[in-house]
């Protein structure tokens, strides 16, 4: 299985059992998934699919020298997505949307991708939770595998992250007691900045304040139609779309133009009520054989610090 793909360049997976694991329909559907959920729907060049990243995170893991567990687990990591990603989120609300986590064991659990664990040595229970995996995975504002890679993928696509400046970063890091550092505190401070864009213009902002809760509303007038369960979310935006289309509601057809034709004046006066989850780095940067955050290393190069 060889690819260009659009971070890391050309690329190639050849072990049988990994490509069995990708074969499986349960990981093939993330491929009908989108990355950006219904602002893709208004913002069509926001084309990352969740297949695209899962392959991403595992790819990195092998580049930062993960054992082969960890690279399974990122292969997996997104696994139980449902559909539009995290619309889910503004229907079913959690403090970190992430209510996709709450599925995982569900999914990994389902027969196909069972038995391709199996055939690898493993057991899907050793996937249910990410965070001891810790290239894999961080709480912000520490660097991981997930989030660089679609911070990457995603400034790439919607035009915040040059191709010369991904390559830059991924340049840049390293490993060090089994944290992702920066080896250059100028390159940490280019990926904050355009991570804070990304967050501001692409993740977090008014416009996609908007475009989640107008489709939230559609979400909960298709579930009040009976035309639309929770079940559904499992399967892929295709299929979510084709079933709020289909109930012939106003409202929801409404709602989804608004999405498909967003206009800025949308915004004036607006009052989302769920807000998109914030998302910001501050990254560990290496400093001889140990590493420092980088706000740390930056007030001390204040003026009026207490730094030699």
């Amino acid at each position: 299985m060889r690819w260009h793909d659009r971070v890391y360049g050309e690329v190639a997976v050849e072990e049988p059992g990994i490509l069995e694991l990708i074969a499986c329909q349960s990981f093939q559907r993330l491929k009908g998934v989108r990355q950006a959920g219904p602002s893709a729907l208004a913002f069509p060049f926001k084309d990352v699919t969740r297949f695209e990243h899962s392959l991403g995170v595992y790819l990195l893991l092998r580049r930062l020298g993960a054992d082969r567990r960890e690279q399974v687990a990122g292969l997996l990591h997104d696994i139980s997505h449902t559909a539009f990603s995290h619309a889910v989120d503004f229907v079913v609300w959690s403090q970190e949307q992430d209510h996709h986590e709450q599925l995982k064991p569900l999914m990994l659990d389902r027969p196909d991708l069972a038995a391709a664990l199996r055939r690898l040595g493993y057991s899907p229970r050793e996937f249910y939770d990410d965070s001891i995996y810790p290239l894999l995975e961080r709480p912000l504002p520490w660097l991981c595998a997930d989030r660089l890679d679609y911070f990457l993928r995603d400034g790439l696509a919607c035009g915040v992250v040059a191709p010369e400046a991904a390559g830059c970063i991924l340049g840049h890091l390293a490993v060090r007691d089994r944290w992702i550092v920066f080896t250059d505190i100028a390159v940490a401070r280019q990926a904050v900045a355009l991570f804070a864009a990304m967050n501001r213009d692409w993740w977090a902002g008014p416009t996609e304040a908007f475009i989640y809760n107008e489709f939230a509303d559609a979400l909960h007038e298709g579930m009040r139609l009976g035309v639309l369960h929770l079940d559904d979310l499992l399967s892929d935006d295709d299929h979510v779309l084709a079933q709020l289309e289909a109930a012939g509601s106003p409202l929801i057809a409404a709602k989804l133009d608004a999405i498909r034709h967003f206009r800025p004046e949308s915004l004036n006066g607006y009052r989302p009520r769920v807000v998109p989850k914030e998302r910001w780095l501050d990254p560990p940067v290496q400093t001889g054989q140990s590493f420092e955050q980088l706000s740390v290393l930056d007030a001390g190069a204040r003026p009026g610090s207490n730094a030699d």
